[in-house]
């Protein structure tokens, strides 16, 4: 039962006023089949929103059932539209997008029924009005009447007391028309269905009553009756809510139906963060590499052992010493100076400019020849005595300063070349010591000697006996140097005792004194940047004393590495202090200052990252800035079926999950292209610059694994997504905010 008293419509028009309904009363019952009919303009569809609570009167009251409609909240006409009323409208009003079964569905699912309920039951309705073999196609591919019948269902399938049609076959052909309101009649039989019509002669067909309207007024009623009714305040009982899933359901029905449109969304908001992940992962896998160096730092098993001044004893002495006291793995002669490679055998030529390295023999403990892991092509470690290996950073000088040779083509030059290592050497005498000398008056400068019979002519006011025999001076420096002191081209020193000088390694003089090795690898290995040989070949070379005294022949400098063992670097300290105390100076293979600085340097790290994050930043803002107007287009878009949904009885609430849910989605595509982008790039990054960079990221980011330039944290990951989802339904928020705000009857008039 229905029941409208003295109801007036009146619409403002600026500060005048259009007056739609004027004092309209009238009773409907359950059972009738009403037909309003009238010229345009006379009332017709705006009393027809009024009875379904899509407009409200302006006064007058409407009671339907016990219940006083005309003071119902918002949310109780919602409830009211969705469970008592039923729409079936002149355009139809479906929504394009979603298949006709889930345009029949809507209805129910709004009303917070379960899925497969509500699907069921939108099968069973299409099968009554005819469109069984329909049900997935989207409206755009139905005729008109097919279209009218999709829309009775979903008018049918919340079982409705009240049906309203407003022009139900105003689209229609005369044939279609009358299939459309036998179909209503046979399906409606115990319902109430009040019809707005404009053909007089289907309306009289048809209908169980006819109303006429004029000017907004009942001029005509085939059955006028009136009865009291009786008003109840006690609110109706709120059933369910549209189910989130099925908000994500519908919104992916609406994002797959604009599917570029959504990719190329999803693609612009997911570019910032494919952004920060991977700047994300270049600084991770840095301070990854920091932390490595500070811990092999803190635990490096690598000291470096020198004899002190003082020390008394030779090479072999200073060795075993150092085994004896069982704290060290490996000791390995180390001289301190560079050894030059002076000759390519192979080719009969000089190098151009002499490659200085040091020169250390084959370690023994397995551990450390565990490190050499990284030869590039079939190089390998020295196996006899006559062979040799070095670093890549070496090998390049043996070609060019310059050189930009792969590793591999690198390998291929020099791949089995024999080279001269110089490992005798000159002296000079220290400037200091020299001056020294000649003030004292037991050195002279002379002019370039004189030879007359072998023994030297000494220019005028020069001392003969200072002088000597010229072959006794080059007796008395043969120790020493194979030709006389000079200061410059046309001076020579002369002294009468050369064992007083203090004699200094001339390590930029070349010798014939050596040793000719073939090259049988190249390595990477941050322990070890020396030319590597046998053991033996080592022992060979007679131990070079970077400072020589006049009493040089008691007193030795050596120099050795040694490897601390694994289960006692803990207690490195008190193994240095042991160490120290029987002469040795002791100190770390690397340079531990850095350590020192490290956390200035990740400071720094951080603040790079900061300046580089927050550029990205920019872009993912502006994505979701997008993002945010192409959702408020799409509200402009989709009044119609914002319409749609609020007379349907869905709520405002209802709209924002809807709106929420293609946020949802968008979000979740863009954060799962992010990763799935970042994985590739990475991917395709780490290749690149292992297979083609792979020089410039030893020199420059030695602490950092070269194949693992950028290192993805997964769980970060898992954050980007979570992030994407964020932005997204942040940047859905006021977009869905508007179109909750939409007035069914507002948004209804408007495409």
């Amino acid at each position: 039962m229905i029941k409208l008293h003295e109801i007036h419509k009146v619409y403002m028009q600026g500060k005048k006023g259009f007056h739609a309904l004027k004092d309209v009363t009238l009773y409907f019952e359950k059972g009738e089949i009403v037909s309003v009919y009238g010229p345009s303009g006379c009332g017709k569809t705006t009393l027809l929103n009024i009875i379904g609570g899509l407009d409200s009167p302006t006064s007058g009251n409407m009671v339907i059932g016990d219940r006083l409609t005309t003071q119902f909240t918002e949310k109780e006409w919602d409830h009211f539209r969705n469970h008592r009323i039923g729409f079936v409208f002149q355009s139809y009003n479906l929504i394009e997008h979603l298949p006709i079964v889930e345009n029949v569905a809507i209805s129910i699912k709004l009303s917070g029924e379960k899925p497969a309920v509500a699907r069921e039951k939108a099968i069973e309705l299409l099968k009554k009005v005819g469109l069984e073999k329909h049900m997935a196609k989207l409206p755009g591919q139905l005729s008109g009447g097919e279209r009218q019948r999709v829309a009775i269902a979903r008018a049918l399938i919340n079982d409705p007391d009240v049906i309203l049609a407003d022009e139900p076959t105003g689209a229609l052909d005369m044939k279609t028309g009358h299939e459309i309101m036998s179909l209503i009649r046979d399906i409606s039989q115990d319902k109430l269905v009040i019809m707005v019509t404009h053909n007089k002669k289907i309306a009289l067909e048809y209908s169980t009553r006819m109303i006429e309207l004029k000017d907004g007024r009942v001029i005509s009623d085939t059955a006028k009756k009136d009865k009291k009714v009786k008003v109840v305040n006690v609110k109706e009982k709120q059933k369910g809510k549209l189910k989130f899933i099925e908000a994500i359901k519908l919104a992916y029905y609406n994002l797959m139906g604009k599917k570029w449109r959504t990719i190329l969304i999803s693609f612009g908001l997911s570019v910032g963060i494919v952004g920060l992940i991977l700047i994300d992962a270049f600084f991770s896998s840095i301070r990854m590499g920091l932390s490595q160096q500070e811990r092999i730092i803190k635990d490096n098993p690598d000291l470096i052992v020198e004899t002190s001044s003082n020390y008394v004893g030779s090479k072999e002495l200073a060795e075993q010493q150092l085994i004896d006291y069982g704290f060290f793995k490996d000791v390995l002669y180390s001289p301190e100076v560079a050894f030059p490679i002076t000759r390519n055998v192979t080719e009969d030529a000089d190098l151009f400019s002499p490659v200085y390295a040091q020169m250390i023999g084959l370690p023994s403990n397995q551990d450390i020849l565990n490190t050499f892991n990284n030869f590039v092509g079939d190089g390998r470690l020295p196996e006899t005595d006559t062979e040799f290996a070095m670093s890549i950073d070496q090998a390049k000088r043996l070609i060019s300063e310059n050189s930009f040779l792969t590793d591999e083509e690198l390998w291929d030059e020099v791949k089995g070349t024999d080279y001269f290592i110089q490992t005798k050497f000159d002296y000079v005498s220290s400037f200091y010591s020299l001056n020294k000398m000649v003030e004292e008056g037991t050195c002279i400068v002379t002019d370039v000697h004189t030879e007359v019979g072998g023994a030297l002519i000494a220019p005028a006011g020069y001392n003969e006996v200072l002088l000597g025999d010229y072959q006794d001076n080059v007796s008395a420096l043969r120790e020493y140097t194979s030709g006389f002191i000079t200061l410059n081209t046309f001076t020579e020193v002369y002294c009468t005792d050369y064992s007083e000088l203090e004699w200094i390694i001339d390590a930029s003089a070349r010798t014939d004194q050596g040793i000719t090795v073939t090259l049988v690898g190249i390595y990477d290995n941050t322990l070890f940047n020396n030319i590597i040989v046998s053991q033996d070949t080592m022992n060979d070379i007679e131990p070079q004393i970077p400072y020589l005294y006049k009493d040089f022949e008691v007193t030795g400098e050596y120099r050795f590495r040694v490897f601390i063992e694994a289960d006692q670097i803990g207690d490195k300290v008190n193994i240095i202090r042991t160490v120290e105390a029987d002469d040795f100076w002791i100190y770390e293979n690397f340079d531990i200052g850095f350590n020192l600085f490290e956390g200035v340097v990740n400071f720094f790290l951080y603040v790079l990252q900061f300046i580089f994050s927050s550029i990205i930043w920019i872009a993912i803002i502006t994505g979701a800035l997008m993002l945010l107007l192409i959702l408020y287009i799409s509200v402009l878009e989709r009044k119609r079926e914002i319409g749609i949904i609020r007379a349907l009885g869905g709520t405002r609430k209802d709209v924002r999950v809807i709106y929420s849910g293609e946020t949802t989605i968008i979000g979740l595509i863009a954060g799962f292209m992010s990763v799935i982008l970042s994985i590739v790039i990475v991917l395709i990054l780490n290749w690149y610059l292992e297979t083609y960079q792979m020089d410039l990221i030893i020199k420059y980011l030695p602490f950092v694994d070269p194949s693992k330039i950028l290192v993805i944290n997964f769980g970060k990951m898992a954050l980007a997504i979570f992030g994407s989802l964020v932005i997204a339904l942040m940047s859905g928020l006021i977009p869905a905010h508007i179109a909750s705000k939409k007035k069914p009857i507002e948004a209804l008039r408007n495409d």
